[in-house]
């Protein structure tokens, strides 16, 4: 009794030492001026050094320190995009506590919107809204409880006799089902262009990535087993419940399949062994497949030889300065090498949510034309 007691003393002792005052001052940040600038601030009284790390910057930027002990930074000439940051502070390294706005998934950032004059196509528009769904089930494939979230486009109507085309949409391994509308903000991107006309109206998947728990550390064949179950997640189990729940055509030409990084090597792996299921089919900076490709896909190559049944679109971006670059120029090769129907796109920048975000807006107009 008398420790638990003493507890509040060594507290206070301890928050004393870091210069801490009782109650911090009220202070706004990110604050997003409206000239493009973005002002970061962080309460740390007893610190000797605090420094942003992120906004796609190499070297960390230092911050001043006020007489209110806040510290803070001005961030100019930056393009409209999505930043993510973090503070150091004395070597460790933590959120803004003000900010609400964090990426959450393998590694944690705060991060703020720079619209810019002329808003993107990711950014929330005076247009109308659809609907994003949340589903949790139970999964035979991932032996456990297994969420997915799914977009309805504005105006779908449950009840309605027309049947709207489906587009899978897959996260990379850091992500979980959440981050395509979070971070990529697929559903605003997917408003924007059915608003203007440049997107058939179509009903958008974000499954999760992991039906095979992720290990703490990354492990020889993981991805082969994740792989293996996503495969029987999506084949077997969301296209069924699509059909069942959601006004979703059963047509091979209604369906698309694309993700980003291992969710690109699932589209790919997945999209081009069922040409009987998905008609288009796309990567993002994609973990290609590698390994056995003659064996892995024979439809593919039949169609290919045959010059009939060829997927409708095969889609395959990457940044320039992508780490996974090689791993698709040797798929193109091997594409290129037998026939195979195909389009490439090399952009600038690497791997990052910055391309993603154009990437799904090129898809999305190219897709059930």
């Amino acid at each position: 009794m008398k420790a638990l007691r003493a507890l509040p003393l060594v507290l206070a002792a301890f928050a004393g030492t870091l210069g801490y005052a009782a109650k911090a001052p009220d202070y706004l940040s990110p604050e997003v001026t409206a000239d493009g600038r973005a002002i970061l601030r962080f309460y740390a009284p007893g610190a000797g050094a605090v420094a942003v790390q992120g906004l796609r910057r190499t070297e960390p930027l230092p911050m001043a320190k006020g007489a209110d002990g806040i510290w803070s930074v001005t961030v100019s000439g930056l393009a409209p995009d999505i930043y993510g940051y973090v503070f150091d502070v004395d070597g460790a390294v933590t959120l803004d506590p003000k900010n609400r706005y964090a990426k959450k998934w393998i590694s944690s950032e705060s991060a703020f919107e720079l619209p810019g004059a002329k808003p993107p196509a990711w950014a929330l528009q005076a247009v109308p809204h659809g609907t994003l769904h949340r589903h949790t089930v139970t999964s035979a494939a991932a032996g456990r409880q297994y969420s997915f979230q799914v977009y309805t486009p504005p105006g779908y109507d449950a009840r309605a006799k027309d049947l709207y085309p489906v587009v899978y949409l897959l996260h990379g391994y850091g992500d979980d089902e959440t981050a395509w509308a979070e971070n990529g903000h697929a559903h605003l991107i997917a408003d924007n262009l059915i608003a203007q006309g440049r997107m058939k109206p179509a009903i958008i998947v974000m499954p999760h990535g992991h039906p095979v728990l992720l290990p703490a550390t990354r492990r020889d064949h993981y991805s082969a087993e994740n792989h293996a179950a996503m495969e029987k997640v999506v084949v077997g189990e969301l296209l069924p419940f699509l059909q069942r729940e959601y006004r979703a055509s059963a047509e091979p030409a209604d369906r698309a399949i694309v993700g980003l990084s291992m969710g690109g090597g699932h589209s790919l792996g997945i999209g081009l062994a069922h040409p009987e299921l998905f008609q288009w089919v796309g990567g993002f900076s994609a973990a290609a497949p590698d390994d056995s490709l003659d064996t892995a896909f024979p439809a593919l190559l039949t169609a290919a030889k045959q010059k009939k049944n060829s997927p409708k679109l095969l889609w395959i971006a990457i940044g320039k300065d992508d780490f996974l670059l090689k791993r698709n120029d040797a798929f193109r090769a091997w594409l290129q090498q037998n026939q195979v129907p195909f389009t490439y796109k090399l952009t600038d920048g690497g791997h990052e949510w910055t391309v993603w975000r154009e990437y799904v807006e090129d898809f999305l107009q190219l897709t059930f034309r």
